[in-house]
């Protein structure tokens, strides 16, 4: 869902109405290996982005429901505003829901399964500036509880997981970003760096003290008017005593496809990756990609000796002529797995 709230933050368009505000509708149909089979439907009012400004970005008040087949669903609401001329920026965001999934831990002798039930709430205050044409520096803050339940645990446990508990998480965020891109759908040239931080601790309302630092790095280059070669670099750093869930999930989000999230997981991880981009006609496109990465002090002692790489290919059809917005299907291989995500934009 957090996707979708980004994706409605976007540069003003050329519709009419613009000026004054429009509405956004937006049904999601989603598949991946943790939740399965589900969908994801938003609606959004954006407004505040004049006309005559093409870099400018919308506000936008949005809210949004997810469910899967796995029973898992979830709810969100949120607003993100600019203000002074688009100097500053707020976001805010309350959700509730419960995922069910399962996750493999797979350790140098077997591979063992367990049944997790998470339900969750919280809410996200957060606040930035604007630094030069490009950047933003900014904080938040996090909180919210979770309730855990592992389904029929197969003994013994991992260090780190529990059968059932309540988990309190009260988060400060500092985070900043720099941002050249074309454009923030369809990007063929520029750079996208952005880093957060992350610091929970008990003073602060926290059941665990723990830290992370996120980062990610993109970049751009047009090879004619139908190719684009596309590259990132990403990691997570985790110290201290965390939940399980707010280790370094590889394979989640777009590092590394090809490999299931909840398999390998460990306080640090660090993922490569470039991408092939090719519209062919105006609606029809097609990708391949490759990467490598790694997980390192991994949940039971998971062996990820030597790096873990991926490789795949997908397929993009554009959902509007207005827009260079593309519906993405991706195929993708690991060193001992193989995903299959359907999802709205490029991966990065």
């Amino acid at each position: 869902m957090g996707e979708l709230i980004e994706g409605l933050d976007r540069p003003a368009s050329t519709s009419s109405n613009a000026q004054h505000g429009s509405w956004v509708i937006a049904p999601l149909p989603f598949r991946n290996e943790l939740l399965g089979v589900g969908l994801v439907l938003g609606a959004g009012y954006l407004y505040g982005a004049p006309k005559a400004d093409e870099d400018a970005r919308h506000s936008v008040a949005a809210a949004a429901g997810m469910y899967a087949e796995s029973g898992s669903w979830a709810a969100l609401a949120a607003h993100r505003g600019y203000w002074s001329e688009q100097r500053y920026r707020t976001t805010a965001g309350i959700a509730t829901g419960q995922l069910v999934y399962d996750i493999e831990l797979r350790t140098a002798d077997t591979e063992r399964k367990f049944g997790i039930t998470q339900e969750l709430s919280g809410i996200t205050l957060q606040t930035a500036i604007r630094v030069g044409a490009s950047g933003w520096l900014g904080g938040g803050y996090t909180r919210g509880t979770t309730d855990v339940l592992i389904r029929n645990p197969p003994p013994p446990l991992p260090a780190g997981l529990a059968p059932t508990s309540r988990i309190d998480v009260s988060n400060v965020l500092l985070n900043g970003e720099f941002d050249t891109r074309d454009s923030d759908l369809y990007p063929r040239s520029g750079h996208y760096a952005q880093a957060e931080a992350l610091i929970a601790r008990q003073d602060l309302g926290s059941d665990d003290d723990y830290s992370s630092l996120e980062f990610e790095w993109n970049g751009y280059h047009p090879f004619g008017p139908q190719h684009v070669l596309a590259w990132r670099i990403a990691g997570k750093l985790v110290d201290g005593d965390p939940p399980f869930f707010a280790l370094a999930w590889f394979g989640s989000g777009v590092d590394l496809r090809g490999y299931t999230p909840g398999r390998y997981m460990g306080t640090s991880m660090f993922a490569t990756q470039a991408e092939w981009r090719w519209q062919t006609t105006p609606r029809w496109g097609f990708t391949a990609f490759g990467g490598v990465g790694k997980v390192s002090g991994a949940l039971g002692d998971i062996d990820t000796d030597p790096w873990l790489p991926a490789a795949g290919a997908g397929v993009r059809f554009r959902l509007t002529k207005a827009l260079p917005l593309n519906l993405r299907a991706d195929f993708a291989w690991g060193r001992d797995d193989s995903t299959f995500s359907l999802a709205v934009g490029e991966a990065f």
